[in-house]
Parts: C-alpha cells; structure tokens; sequence
C-alpha cells in the first residue's frame, strides 16, 4: 500500500473549500477522497469506513471541528487517526485548544496547495510506517510468546513431578519463571529407570532468543547423551566441547548435573561453576549447608577435566539447586543476599514450615518483595528429598 491509497475524509461545511481541497488532492494522485459537510456527518462516515486521515475544518455548523476531535479521541476505534486541521482562526488559544482536542497538525486558510500536499503527505507516511511497525511488532511478540511456551514446555508439568513423586519416592518442588519472554535458565529431571534418575540446572550468558535457543540446544543434546548420566564428570567433559565448539565467542553456560542412585542412596554430581547447591544429609547435617560448585564454565575451554562428587542421600535428605537471580537481591539493609543469607533464610523457612510447598513459596515471594526491577534476571529453584524409608 502507497500513501495514494490511502482514504482521506475532507470535513467543511464550504463547497468550494471543499472541492478545492479535493482537487488538490487528486491532482496529486490521491485516490481516495470523501467528503462532509459537517462533524455530524463526519462521524457518521468515520463510523462506516475508518479514514486514514482526515482534513477538518474547526468552524462548521451543527458539529464543529472541536468536538468531531473530541468524539474521535474518546473512540478507541478512531482515536489514532490523524487529524489535520484547517481553518482561519489562527490564534494561540484557538490552536492550543485544537491541539489539546486531539488535532495532529494544522493549516491556516487560505489553503495553499503545496502546503496541504505536504502536510497531508507526511501524516500519511507517518501513518503507513506505524501501523508496519505495529504490525512487526505484534508478529515478534507473537513469535516470542510460541518460543516462550516452548521453553516452558522443556520444564517438566506438575503431572510429571507427581508421577516421578511416586515412582522415586521423592518430594519435588519446582520454579521456574524467566526474565522476560525468554530466558537462559534451564532445568531438568532426567529418569533412567524406576531406581535410578538425573537431574540438573543450567544458565547461559545473556538473555532473550540467543539464550533461550542455546537451551532448546542443550536440552536437544541431553536427550542423546544418556548414556553419561550415570558420570556426571564425564558428561560436563563432552557438553563442555560440544558447547565450546557451537557457542558464540564469550558465550557459555553454568550448570550442575546430579546422578541419583536410589538403590544406594547416593548422589554422584559435577559442578561447573553454578550457584552452590544447599544440602541437608540426614546424619551428617543438622542444617542445610552449602556445597561447593567450582568449575569451569562450559563453553570457554575445549578438554577442561570436571570432578566427580559423591554424597550419601539417605532418607530425609534434601537438596536445593537455585539460579543466581535468587541471590542477587538487596535485603531490607541495602546489601546482597548472597549464597549465606539464603543459607540461613532457608534454615529458618524450613524449621517454620518444613513442607515443600511452603519452602518454594517463601523463598519466590522473598525474592519478589526485594526486586527494584520489573525485568529481574531468571529465577530457577529445583528441591527434591529423600522420603524412601529404609528396609
């Protein structure tokens, strides 16, 4: 579509003035022109076909230009058409009011050719190259939206949990929310049989489609690497030069991945410099602690060696996997969180409310009460305990 198909209403209550405008308009190759001869007319016309612009007159009878503009700016349907205004009340009061009304522009009589020519051009350029970026924008939005949901169709449903729940005999909490529409955070439980299962959290650098797409790629090689579950260590080594050699330069990825064996009750993980996991081992702790989670960050170095950890995991074992969004919060005295402060608001959460529901819960309300942002960075909390009673 050109400017010159576009539609154009001329409101005033002269003949001449109105054949006038209409001639100059169509001698420059408009298409499209209608007329009225009064704001009463006017809106009965707008309300039958939208104009995309619309030239009026301020002093005409039985509706003048002031409330035409008016009505138009009250109507969702009409209010972002322009307006150009002509008339020969060129005051400052006048023009102010014609502006506050809702008018776009305007032109003082006697109308001069090339001046309306000009004018009329420039609002409808203006508007063709809004509604194509409205457009543009509507079609990326939606587009994100579909990525968005596939994203979150990575996460597993709150029937998937129920049902590994049962079958591992577990308490399972999980959170998942991105920044914006899409995010770089990533998280998974991974079965390998009905006594054993993997799981992991990951971040990659950056956020939006760069990020998110190199989850959907890292989601893509986990699915074909099942085989490395069981060596944790190993399975960070081959992810690491995979990565290192798809990612862009300076792009990389944090991740800790857990192997759980439930025929032994042990937890065998490698680290690559992602938050440090909190972890409750019945008999050993009486309190969350954190753990280490040194590493290199995958996707910096090819053949970088991972170490392999393994922790007991007996009943009434509990272990917390976080992003860092959760930590780099400001507490009410102006300083960070920090990997402690969660520490110790996790203790304090769990001997208050010892449910994993209720530990979820506090933790992503907390989080929301001290964000100064609306976009914070992405939040991923995974909880998982040991509630098999030993034979």
């Amino acid at each position: 579509m050109t400017i010159y198909d576009s539609s154009i209403l001329v409101v005033d209550d002269s003949i001449l003035i109105r054949e006038l405008i209409g001639a100059c308009l169509v001698s420059a190759g408009y298409k499209d022109v209608s007329y009225a001869e009064d704001g009463e007319k006017a809106l009965a016309l707008i309300e039958q076909k939208k104009p995309d612009l619309i030239i009026l007159d301020l002093e005409m009878p039985v509706m003048d230009g002031f409330e035409v503009c008016l009505r138009l700016r009250e109507d969702p349907s009409s209010q972002n058409i322009p307006i150009l205004i002509q008339s020969g009340r060129d005051t400052a009061a006048d023009i102010t009011r014609a502006f506050e009304y809702g008018a776009n522009d305007m032109v003082v009589k006697p109308i001069k050719k090339y001046e309306i020519l000009a004018r009329t051009k420039v609002h409808l350029e203006k508007k063709i190259f809004v509604e194509r970026l409205q457009a543009f924008h509507d079609r990326v939005a939606s587009e994100l939206e579909q990525a968005r949901k596939l994203q979150l169709d990575i996460c597993p449903t709150a029937e998937e949990i129920s049902e590994f729940e049962e079958t591992y005999e577990l308490n399972i909490g999980w959170h998942y929310e991105p920044s914006s529409e899409l995010g770089g955070d990533i998280g998974g439980i991974l079965p390998v049989s009905d006594k054993q299962m993997a799981f992991f959290i990951a971040d990659f650098s950056g956020h939006g489609v760069a990020a998110a797409l190199n989850t959907f790629r890292m989601q893509t090689w986990l699915a074909s690497a099942q085989l490395l579950y069981a060596a944790p260590n190993l399975l960070l080594e081959e992810l690491n030069n995979f990565l290192h050699a798809n990612l862009a330069a300076g792009s990389y990825a944090t991740m800790m991945f857990f192997y759980l064996d439930l025929e032994t009750n042990e937890l065998s993980y490698a680290t690559a410099g992602c938050q440090p996991p909190l972890v409750h081992v019945t008999g050993l702790d009486t309190q969350f602690s954190l753990k280490s989670s040194k590493g290199m960050p995958l996707g910096l170095r090819a053949d970088w060696k991972y170490e392999l950890k393994k922790l007991p995991f007996e009943h009434g074992s509990k272990i917390i996997l976080y992003s860092d969004a959760l930590v780099e919060v400001k507490t009410e005295t102006g300083e960070f969180l920090g990997e402690e402060g969660l520490q110790q608001e996790v203790n304090e959460i769990w001997n208050e409310t010892p449910t994993t529901q209720a530990l979820i819960g506090q933790l992503v309300n907390r989080f929301h009460q001290r964000l100064k942002t609306d976009e914070p960075d992405d939040l991923t909390i995974i909880y998982l305990e040991n509630r098999k009673k030993q034979c």
